[in-house]
């Protein structure tokens, strides 16, 4: 049966005048087991290396190409080649033939040199040698060679059918939701096949690391002695050595993982993702944590859909002129399937769920925000359950072990042009961690004691428990508090007093105070400037309106003007069954870190396949963004530049090749 079988395939060939191939057919025949009944085969040996381990301290591309941070072996898994698909062209990247083999048992190999037979019909051969010669013999006989390991379904159809060269150009597709269950639905032309499945067990799709040639045979009948498996032609050595036909295509071909990976560790001072924000001088001369921010969550946003299967380098990110399989320099770029779409001066018609999974944002244009909607669409993880995953393989007895959070694809962002700025927060790949305001147990302050009572006895409750109101460094509890502040602080901080009470005020404003003994109570005076907070807090707080849409309004109006102020509002909610005040910290994934925040250097803020970012936020410099957009007197916008002189955190990142780059976050 499979002498037939085979038979009619070549006939098939032969009939249709197929120039180039790659079938399924050859798949299932395998590549280590001659077929005595077929003599038009002939042999290709070829040896894949993995990417390996160095060593390194910083996160810089360097000039010739890798981090600065160095290299991490990887999880077993990572570097598992179940199979591979070789696949030769000429030199304007037309396919000449494809071929797979299935040769490597369960994936497993004892070093990073993969070794794979395969077999190939020597009438496609011969058909190339016609068209590119003369007499059987090549004018020239140097062919690029690409290689991918484990490569999923979708790709192998793609190269398995072109006939016009367009193959070299195809991108992979993932689409990834994450739903109320903790649990990511993952679709697309690809789907999870590109990090080995859900399980990330069934080997990571691999591609050239660099571009590849390689020499062959110049003329046909040079093939005869490559028609058994033992003697296969080689492609990563030797052949006919001390003969007239000698060829040597020394080296191993490099390949590396087609996606990244995010690290995470606790980098916090005390330990338990916690960090100190207001802390108090005891009668002993030391200081106390008043008030601080303990992360609860860590949240992915903007993940690329498309990625191209080999990676591409130009000079400025943009397809023009670009070089397939290249190598990523500290001043060229890598490019991205949507560059141009990418180089848009202004985000405000740009559709970001068609290139982003898990959106930072909802909404198009004046009506992007981030909401409740569009958090819910991010992916996000417990910090707890985070640090419960796989330790990762990088031996740095100076560091803390890190754990691998999730992959994600490829995000580049390419050159500035026109001195537009390119590398934005709505189309740059980020992490959002998730904080809750707390206070340490048993914790007391006579300065600061309505506040710590306000955090530790929230409800969830945004309707009943106190509005925080964060101005500069300091944090209220209620707008009677702001305004008492003000205005016992009137002489000493006379810009404070007239933000909170305006400057056009004919009434001036006193703060309410009960009575006490003998001393009657003071009724509160309140700022008649109508363009101060003061005045529309006010006009919302006591109000004599019952209709609760003419209340919101007035709500509205008060918060329009205070965070107009600069005052931060948080206002209380529940995350499960934990009620507290939250807020956010943003942060833009840092591939490359040129020190200056004054200038976006080459893929500085970007996503490169092939590179682990190792995360740790080692400080908490202020409170978050809050949950409410109409909150935040400096809301995120998808036209932010990703690099801001506002820092909230400080995170490490170091990145190495599987390659790893380790980001610090201060907030």
């Amino acid at each position: 049966m499979k002498k037939k079988f085979w038979s009619n395939f070549f006939m098939g060939i032969l009939a249709m005048g197929f120039i180039a191939g790659c079938s399924s057919d050859e798949w299932e025949e395998g590549g280590n087991t001659p077929n005595p009944d077929l003599e038009d085969a002939v042999y290709m040996n070829v040896q894949v290396q993995l990417p390996v381990a160095g060593a390194g301290t910083r996160s810089n591309t360097k000039p010739e190409g890798g981090s600065s941070d160095g290299t991490e072996v990887g999880k077993p898994d990572e570097n598992k080649v179940k199979r591979v698909l070789l696949v030769m062209a000429n030199k304007d990247n037309n396919k000449i033939v494809c071929y797979g083999a299935n040769n490597i048992e369960d994936g497993k190999s004892e070093s990073s040199i993969i070794g794979s037979i395969h077999k190939i019909n020597k009438t496609v051969l011969a058909k190339y040698y016609e068209d590119n010669g003369t007499n059987g013999t090549l004018s020239e006989r140097t062919v690029k060679v690409y290689v991918f390991c484990n490569p999923t379904t979708t790709l192998e159809k793609i190269v398995a059918d072109d006939v016009d060269g367009t193959w070299i150009n195809a991108t992979a597709e993932i689409h990834e939701t994450y739903n109320e269950q903790n649990q990511s639905d993952i679709t697309g032309a690809d789907g999870a096949a590109i990090w080995g499945g859900s399980d990330h067990k069934n080997g990571f799709l691999m591609s050239n690391a660099g571009a590849t040639e390689k020499d062959i045979p110049g003329n046909i009948k040079d093939w005869d002695v490559y028609q058994s498996a033992d003697k296969a032609f080689n492609l990563s050595g030797p052949n006919n050595a001390n003969t007239e036909n000698e060829i040597n295509n020394s080296g191993s071909i490099k390949v590396e993982r087609s996606v990244a990976r995010f690290d995470f560790r606790d980098g916090s001072p005390v330990g338990n993702f916690t960090y100190t924000l207001i802390e108090e001088t005891e009668v002993e001369g030391g200081k106390k944590p008043i008030i601080q921010i303990q992360l609860k969550r860590m949240g992915l946003v903007n993940m690329s859909k498309h990625f191209y299967y080999l990676r591409r380098v130009s000079n400025d990110g943009k397809n023009d002129g670009s070089f397939v399989g290249g190598t990523e320099t500290n001043e060229n770029y890598v490019v991205d399937t949507d560059a141009d779409e990418k180089s848009a001066a202004n985000l405000d018609n740009f559709q970001f769920g068609d290139y982003f999974n898990f959106c930072l944002g909802s909404g198009v244009g004046k009506d992007w925000t981030i909401n409740a909607d569009a958090r819910n669409g991010w992916y996000n993880s417990l910090m707890s359950d985070v640090v419960k995953g796989d330790e990762d393989d990088w031996e740095n007895p100076e560091k803390n072990k890190y754990h691998i959070w999730r992959y994600v694809t490829e995000n580049t962002i390419p050159a500035a042009g026109d001195g537009q700025i390119y590398q934005k927060n709505g189309v740059s790949t980020g992490i959002v961690f998730k904080g809750k305001i707390v206070v340490p147990e048993n914790t007391t302050s006579e300065k600061h004691q309505t506040l710590i009572d306000a955090i530790k006895n929230a409800t969830g409750d945004s309707d009943k428990d106190p509005i925080l109101y964060a101005y500069g460094s300091n944090l209220f509890v209620s707008w009677t508090e702001v305004r008492a502040y003000a205005i016992a602080n009137k002489e000493a901080d006379k810009v404070f007093y007239e933000t909170v009470f305006g400057t056009n005020f004919t009434k001036t404003p006193v703060a309410a105070q009960e009575a006490k003994g003998d001393t009657p109570a003071v009724e509160a005076v309140y700022s008649d400037d109508t363009n101060s907070p003061d005045y529309a807090w006010n006009a919302w707080h006591n109000t004599k309106e019952t209709n609760p849409e003419t209340v919101k309004s007035l709500l509205l109006a008060f918060k329009k003007k205070a965070t107009g102020a600069l005052f931060t509002l948080y206002q209380s909610s529940i995350d499960g069954e934990d009620a507290g005040y939250y807020c956010y910290y943003y942060y833009w994934n840092r591939h490359n870190d040129n020190q200056d925040l004054s200038v976006m250097g080459p893929m500085e803020f970007a996503v490169v396949r092939n590179n682990v970012y190792k995360l740790a936020v080692t400080n908490i410099k202020q409170l978050g963004h809050p949950r409410i957009p109409e909150n935040d007197p400096d809301p995120k916008d998808p036209d932010d530049p990703d690099e801001s002189s506002d820092i909230y955190i400080t995170l490490s990142v170091e990145v190495l090749p599987w390659t790893v780059r380790v980001n610090n976050i201060e907030f």
